[in-house]
């Protein structure tokens, strides 16, 4: 079985025999794929490997056995170079020799060590140093790994397979972090509901009572204004009259009625009655709408009109629409109905409404269109705002991803909203174009899969 080459053995005996026949044996014995994909698969299905070493028929003879083995191969004649293409590629395996001109081995993997990478790089050195002190300063270096050449080849691939198991370990780890974030970010949702709902009880409570009494009097005080403004009428009409029994006390109050301006009075407190009783009906509209959002009287699964759920949830955010002057439409044919989780439902709408006026600026256009079709209802929310570039698009449902700045979002919104609408069955769809706007389709089922699954049974 060939031996790697000894980097310090000068190229003319490095391999006994002739290199060619020496590779071509190599190719041969690396038939075995072990747990790495065959040699045929597409490079996008193999694991890549950086391999640098600067003597060139040990680059040869690696490549032909790691190329083998199924790995994708990116290979280096110096460790200056292994480092740029390292810099490019971010490979998981990398395979390197320890002595090599200008940036040696160790130095490439310190640099590796502090690279900032999204996933974990295993490294295996390989050198003629075989000194217990030579292993000590490799691993303290940050090597995985230590092989002393020349090692025979079914040693280096068990040693990089038993690395490309520990990086498929770290790679499920990553998921189920990924997975438990995710539950974290649907469990503060979540947490920010119950505490919607819990302020919109006590507001409900405490403004619906002092409006409820205060619009009963006003009620009263207009109609028995109306009654003494009738009485005062009469009593000016009868002026005259008293003009002749008691001339002092007819100018004295005629001198009143002038100074309290008694005609501006009589003309204006009714309509000044009528408009503080739409004041206060409109406080009872504000206060039903935010009920109404967090749907606090019903179950928390119920059969709703969406188009009565966008309406209520573009009341709740009037106030910012009207502090940028936007322009929302909604275009609501058939208001449809459908079974679903309510509030759950009513905080997508909210959040993705809130990222449409936030994007828009000042006059800038909001258009909500629902519409039914064989079964299902779709809810089509699109701006004329400043948009999502493409790099940032594929990454909008991810759990703590935002495009504001720091402080300004926690990158929830979005992914509660994809968790809620997978979770009703249905699909959330985001279109957009830098500097034109962005449309956000939401399809759902008119009746939850869990529900129809049961009625089937």
């Amino acid at each position: 079985m060939p031996k790697l080459p000894n980097h310090e053995e000068a190229n003319s005996t490095a391999l006994r025999g002739d290199p060619a026949e020496q590779l071509a044996e190599t190719r041969r014995e690396t038939a075995w794929v072990g747990s790495f994909p065959s040699a045929t698969a597409p490079p996008s299905q193999r694991m890549k490997v950086l391999m640098a070493d600067d003597n060139e028929v040990t680059r040869l003879l690696l490549n032909a056995q790691l190329t083998g083995w199924g790995l994708d191969v990116i290979a280096a004649k110096d460790g200056k170079q292994a480092w740029d293409l390292f810099l490019e590629h971010t490979p998981p395996l990398v395979l390197t020799d320890w002595v090599m001109p200008g940036i040696d081995g160790l130095e490439l993997v310190r640099r590796i060590r502090a690279h900032a990478s999204e996933h974990y790089v295993y490294v295996v050195l390989l050198t003629s140093k075989s000194e217990k002190q030579d292993l000590v300063a490799a691993m303290d270096a940050g090597a995985d790994d230590f092989l002393v050449k020349s090692c025979d080849n079914q040693e280096l691939r068990v040693r990089l397979r038993e690395g490309a198991r520990i990086l498929r370990l770290e790679q499920k780890l990553a998921e189920k972090n990924r997975e438990i974030r995710d539950a974290q970010a649907a469990l503060i949702q979540s947490e920010k509901l119950v505490s919607l709902g819990q302020l919109a009880a006590g507001m409900a409570h405490e403004i619906n009572n002092p409006v409820a009494y205060v619009a009963n009097n006003l009620a009263v005080l207009n109609r028995d204004v109306s009654s003494v403004m009738e009485i005062l009428d009469a009593y000016r009409g009868q002026i005259d009259q008293l003009r002749l029994v008691d001339p002092e006390a007819a100018d004295k109050l005629i001198e009143l009625e002038q100074s309290h301006d008694l005609s501006w009075i009589q003309e204006n407190v009714t309509p000044t009655f009528v408009s503080s009783l739409n004041g206060l009906k409109r406080v009872r509209d504000i206060v039903h709408d935010l009920r109404e959002f967090a749907r606090l009287d019903e179950a928390d699964s119920d059969t709703v009109a969406i188009g009565d759920m966008v309406r209520s949830t573009v009341a709740v955010l009037q106030h910012l629409i009207s502090e940028k002057e936007i322009a929302v439409t909604v275009v609501d044919e058939k208001n449809p109905s459908i079974e679903c989780r309510p509030a759950a439902l009513n905080q997508v709408l909210h959040n993705i409404l809130i990222n449409a006026i936030q994007a828009c600026g000042m006059r800038d256009r909001v258009e909500i269109r629902v519409d039914e079709n064989d079964g299902a209802v779709s809810v089509d929310i699109r701006d004329s705002g400043s948009g999502i570039c493409d790099k940032d698009l594929p990454r909008i449902f991810e759990p703590f991803f935002t495009t504001r700045e720091v402080g300004r979002g926690k990158g929830l919104g979005l992914s509660h909203c994809y968790g809620v609408i997978q979770d009703h069955g249905g699909t959330i769809v985001v279109k957009s174009k830098l500097g034109i706007g962005t449309t956000v389709r939401i399809e759902l089922p008119k009746q939850r899969r869990s529900q129809a699954t049961e009625d089937c049974k």
